[in-house]
């Protein structure tokens, strides 16, 4: 299984911020890619979709935001 690092698109200040929590999945991708692409048109993993609702603290606003756009939640492998 290869590890995955989380990160979400903070539509406050612009940039991509890591959720501070990583997974591990059998078929993820090679490279940065976004929960939308990975699985269009197929189930999403329940360990995907518990991160769906985390809240994400931005450190350059200090505001906590939820990130709904699944385009906008990353995988980026890191093992």
């Amino acid at each position: 299984m290869a590890q995955y690092g989380i990160y979400v698109f903070c539509n406050d200040c612009g940039d991509t911020h890591p959720m501070g929590i990583g997974m591990e999945l059998d078929n993820g991708p090679a490279e940065k890619a976004s929960i939308g692409d990975i699985y269009k048109g197929k189930p999403v993993p329940q360990d995907v979709v518990k991160i769906f609702n985390n809240y994400i603290q931005c450190p350059k606003t200090g505001k906590m935001f939820i990130q709904k756009d699944h385009d906008q939640i990353f995988l980026v492998r890191v093992k």
